[in-house]
């Protein structure tokens, strides 16, 4: 690609974000606790209900030293409501590691942290760290693909992404984040990209006839493992000392209840303590 074109797409986006862009409480903070707490939230989780969540998870654990401090039960309790309850045990043991060690600020030390893939390291090493290095989560994958027709393959996507990144060294790495994730979920949406209001519409071979960007599908929700996790984590939560007999345990899941209980217990997300489940690992 002409660096004249990357250039102004990249110079069209910026613009578009900072006139158009949703106002959410992590946004505008390069705190690097702020943003990993954001940024694992926003794994799974829907940026509406991460936006109620967020400001109340950090007034719970302001700092990281406070997260790294505080019980597996605490946690997981603060977290409930969440989903993917697995995210808080991993987020609890990055903090403890960070407030050990310190924190990392590259890529390569930041997927060491628990919980931390590819995507989660770049986002934080950018928008905390300023570190010019892109990032390519399904949002950002669709508007690549239709904009610039490339190949679906992570390398070829990564490698683009991190091209268009690049010129974030001049101090724009954290607002070059922020504008290709929101322009992803805002103009060129999976449905119905608003391709006639798009800001990089020029030369876009998808313009108007862009279809959907075929993505992994997920098992039906209900009547699920994940479905049963839940509900039994999420009576954990509201219960009096985290705590519910196992009776109680077995009316709310009847014959799912074992396997329930032992892929949580095995997650560190719950425990037995007599004859009562407790919420965290014990």
């Amino acid at each position: 690609m002409a660096r004249n074109e990357l250039l102004r797409v990249r110079s069209a986006l910026l613009a578009w974000y900072a006139a158009e862009h949703r106002d959410f409480p992590w946004r505008g903070t390069s705190d690097p606790y702020s943003v990993l707490v954001s940024e694992v939230m926003l794994q799974q989780t829907q940026a509406s209900r991460v936006a109620e969540r967020f400001p109340r998870f950090l007034d719970r654990f302001p700092t990281v030293e406070a997260l790294a401090a505080a019980s597996d039960t605490a946690v997981l309790a603060e977290w409930s409501g969440l989903g993917y309850n697995r995210r808080a045990v991993a987020l609890h043991r990055a903090a403890r590691t960070i407030a050990a060690d310190g924190w990392p600020r590259d890529v390569a030390r930041l997927e060491r942290l628990p919980g931390i893939g590819p995507y989660t390291a770049r986002a934080i090493a950018s928008l905390a760290f300023g570190q010019p290095v892109g990032v390519v989560d399904t949002n950002v994958r669709r508007w690549l693909l239709r904009r610039f027709a490339v190949d679906d393959r992570p390398p070829v996507l990564q490698q683009l992404a991190d091209t268009f990144a690049a010129p974030g060294s001049d101090g724009t790495a954290a607002a070059w984040t922020h504008a290709t994730m929101e322009f992803g979920a805002r103009i060129c949406s999976q449905r119905t990209p608003s391709c006639r209001s798009c800001p990089i519409a020029s030369g876009c071979p998808s313009r108007l006839t862009a279809t959907p960007v075929r993505v992994p599908r997920q098992a039906p929700f209900s009547g699920s493992v994940r479905a049963a996790r839940g509900k039994l984590l999420r009576e954990l939560a509201a219960a009096p000392a985290y705590r519910l007999s196992l009776d109680n345990a077995h009316r709310l899941l009847d014959g799912t209840l074992e396997a329930t209980v032992a892929a949580l217990e095995h997650d560190g997300l719950l425990h037995r303590c007599g004859d009562s489940l407790v919420l965290g690992g014990g």
